[in-house]
């Protein structure tokens, strides 16, 4: 029997912050209310999810030319190189 390797594939729509950032958050828009005006543009970020077959965790960003690889674990502490794939990990694996 052939066994399938799961992969999983998204991209998002970059956002560019032009004003207001953070105006739209609690406690301050809840005082005094909140603008911000957001722009798109044609570019995206990428992010590919595959089952490596081993108990290790890989993350790798090419445009950093930056990776990390550890023992698959629950948490992982959000310091060093790629603290936002770290913390992204540890949200998911807390739901």
């Amino acid at each position: 029997m052939r066994h399938r390797i799961l992969t999983i594939r998204a991209r998002a729509p970059l956002r560019l912050g032009l004003a207001g950032g953070g105006t739209d958050v609690s406690p301050f828009s809840d005082i005094y209310g909140g603008n911000v005006l957001n722009a798109t543009v044609d570019m995206y970020a990428h992010c590919t999810l595959e089952a490596n077959g081993s108990d290790k965790i890989r993350m790798v960003a090419t445009d950093r030319n930056e990776s990390f690889e550890c023992e698959l674990t629950d948490h992982i502490e959000p310091e060093g190189d790629l603290c936002l794939h770290k913390g992204v990990y540890n949200r998911i694996r807390s739901s």
